[in-house]
C-alpha cells in the first residue's frame, strides 16, 4: 500500500512540475507604453518582443560599467518607438520589473539617441541578464553619460514607458 501511495505522490509531483514548467516557458515579457499623443488621444499599447523587432532596428556598440568589455546592443531607438505612436513628451518615466524607475526629458533622448535593447552580442537579453529590454546609451560616443546621474537612466528589465 505504501509503495502505491509513493508512486501516486511521485506521479502527481511530476504532473505538477510539468504544468509549472510549461507555464514558465509560455511567459512572454512585454513593454507597455502610455501617454497622450499629438492628437490628444490616450495611447496605451503593450508590445511583444517580436512586435518591437518589426520596427526599424539600430545597433549600438559601447562599454558599460555592468558589462565586461565592449558590447554590441541591438534594438529600437526610443525616439523611433515614441514617434510611432505620435508621442512627443516633455518627460519620460521608465519603470522596471523590479519596481525601479527613472525619468528623463525629451531633449536628453533626442540628443543621446538611446535604444531599447533587445539583444546583446547577438543574444536576446534575458531577465537575469538585464533584459528582456534595456534602455542603453552609448558611453563611448558620449563620455559624459558615464556619470552616475546619467547611468541611473539606463533602466534594465524595462517594463513600462510613460510619456508625459
Amino acid at each position: 500500500m505504501s509503495i502505491r501511495l509513493s508512486q501516486a505522490v511521485t506521479g502527481l509531483f511530476i504532473i505538477l512540475l510539468c504544468c509549472v514548467a510549461s507555464s514558465a516557458l509560455a511567459y512572454e515579457t512585454t513593454l507597455t507604453i502610455t501617454g497622450q499623443n499629438s492628437s490628444g488621444q490616450q495611447v496605451n499599447v503593450t508590445l511583444t518582443r517580436s512586435e518591437l523587432e518589426e520596427m526599424p532596428q539600430t545597433t549600438l556598440t559601447t562599454h558599460l560599467p555592468w558589462v565586461k568589455g565592449q558590447a554590441e546592443f541591438k534594438g529600437v531607438k526610443l525616439t523611433t518607438l515614441l514617434n510611432a505612436y505620435q508621442l512627443k513628451p516633455t518627460k519620460i518615466l521608465m519603470s522596471a520589473l523590479n519596481d525601479y524607475s527613472a525619468s528623463t526629458d525629451w531633449q536628453h533622448i533626442t540628443k543621446y539617441e538611446p535604444i531599447i535593447a533587445i539583444e546583446k552580442n547577438n543574444q536576446y537579453l534575458k531577465i537575469r541578464n538585464y533584459g528582456p529590454y534595456w534602455l542603453v546609451f552609448s558611453i563611448d560616443k558620449y563620455p559624459e553619460l558615464g556619470k552616475r546621474k546619467y547611468l541611473a537612466k539606463m533602466v534594465w528589465q524595462l517594463e513600462t514607458i510613460k510619456a508625459e
